[in-house]
């Protein structure tokens, strides 16, 4: 046995002595997995350590400080900006043994929860006690409460409920080292001293671990009013948003461009809407008195149709329909079955700049790879606009070139590399192009106070 092997197997032992052998995987269950949601990526380190409470994550912890052992943390690993990539020298932290839910408050509209709950078992468990939680992604079967407070994940209703940040009351947080930071707050208004939770929220594990967590929810909605509708411009797009924000009732504003949708379609039986036009928009509105929200809605779309704003709409009348429309903007399936091997990015932009931008980079791809495809779609009334491109198989060797041409453009139209999905692996080498140097090395002085040997998720963010 090599000394690495050595080294591995006594690294596992002492696990299981600790966690005990449940919470221990080794050799073909740790490769079994893949980094990458979108692409087989094996997972490369031998030992997965799978702690059930913050205490065991801090136990652990403490190990991997005492033999400099550098540590991944993975979630449900949805992430596509490569954070639960890892090398073969790492152990991994997975958090999927932490699934409860130790309480729902129907009078604080409060919900705590350990880390690994997935954002559906949170939203399925609020809804038995008339509750939401706002949170919604099209990954949320997979997709956990730690992972979406690490990257400050976002989604479909941000326009309405804001990003996890705003979401987040209060946190349970394990140090590289194995300290344990308690700040389980509940309370909406609480001025006392720094509120330590935004260190961990959107850091991508960079300085902890968090391990349990207290979030807002809301009053289940009991109306829900979705429509997909056409515009033939970009302008008319902005003015429809800008009507749209007057409804009180406004959850999403979904915008989709015509490569989008016009793939999306030609995998639907029948489309909503005849494709043809350049933009398609999914508005919805979640509400609590049916009949007035509805009524709104309708008044909302008679008049945008009336002033030539909307090209075509279909407002759907069932929830099968409902969900049918939704399935087309989340049809991320078709996406990677037919689009693969594929780049995805996920920009922020200010939004009356957003088609100029998106138009400056089509003619760079196509200048550069005249077999370039994309699909563009996102949460417009956010900034938030996802892309993919493919320039065939040459697309993962070309990925730094194709990376260049699409983040280089962002400066001069006031964009951000990342609106939602965070820096991971694959943004580092850009981050320094958004941060100012006194940005960066406040960020990395943070660091080094809280990780000064670099051991957790040593190779995100800064």
């Amino acid at each position: 046995m090599t000394s690495s092997n050595q080294g591995e197997a006594d690294i596992a032992d002492v696990l299981r002595k600790s966690i005990g052998s449940p919470g221990v995987l080794t050799d073909g269950d740790v490769h079994a997995r893949s980094c990458d949601p979108l692409r087989s990526v094996p997972v490369p380190a031998r030992v997965i350590a799978r702690p059930a409470n913050t205490e065991e994550v801090a136990e652990v912890f403490r190990l991997c400080t005492q033999r400099n052992q550098t540590v991944v943390v993975h979630g449900g690993r949805t992430g596509v900006s490569g954070g639960a990539y890892c090398r073969d020298t790492d152990i991994i932290v997975s958090l999927e043994r932490m699934t409860g839910i130790e309480d729902i408050c129907t009078v604080g509209q409060t919900a705590v929860v350990q880390a690994g709950v997935t954002i559906e078992a949170l939203q399925a468990a609020a809804r038995e006690k008339g509750l939401f939680y706002p949170i919604d992604l099209g990954s949320k079967g997979s997709a956990t409460v730690g992972g979406t407070i690490a990257t400050n994940a976002g989604g479909n209703r941000v326009i309405r409920w804001g990003m996890t940040r705003q979401n987040v009351l209060g946190l349970e947080a394990v140090l590289p080292d194995g300290t344990v930071v308690s700040s389980m707050n509940r309370l909406l208004k609480n001025n006392t001293g720094y509120d330590l939770k935004h260190l961990f929220i959107g850091s991508e594990g960079t300085l902890g671990v968090v391990t349990r967590a207290v979030v807002k929810l809301v009053p289940m909605p009991t109306s829900q009013s979705v429509a997909f509708v056409a515009v033939s411009n970009y302008e008319r797009v902005t003015e429809l948003l800008a009507r749209a924000r007057q409804l009180p009732t406004l959850s999403a504003f979904e915008v989709m461009w015509s490569d989008f949708y016009t793939l999306i379609a030609s995998h639907v039986s029948e489309p909503p809407i005849a494709p043809g036009q350049p933009f398609y928009i999914l508005v919805e509105a979640l509400g609590y008195n049916k009949d007035i929200d509805e009524a709104m809605f309708v008044a909302f779309l008679e008049a945008a149709l009336e002033s030539g704003l909307i090209v075509d709409a279909v407002l759907a009348t069932s929830d099968r329909q409902r969900e049918d429309l939704w399935r087309i903007r989340e049809g991320s399936e078709v996406i990677v079955r037919e689009m693969s091997p594929f780049l995805s990015f996920d920009v922020s932009i200010e939004i009356p700049r957003v088609d100029a931008y998106l138009a400056e980079v089509r003619a760079s791809l196509l200048g550069r790879f005249p077999q370039a495809r994309t699909v563009t779609f996102g949460h417009l009334g956010d900034n938030n606009i996802h892309i993919g491109v493919t320039i065939g198989r040459e697309t993962l060797a070309c990925g730094n070139e194709i990376e260049k041409i699409v983040y280089d453009a962002l400066p001069s139209y006031g964009g951000a590399i990342t609106a939602e999905h965070g820096i991971g692996q694959f943004k580092r080498e850009f981050l320094a192009q958004q941060k100012s140097p006194a940005e960066m090395d406040l960020m990395r002085r943070l660091r080094d106070v809280l990780d000064p040997s670099r051991l957790l998720n040593r190779d995100v963010l800064c």
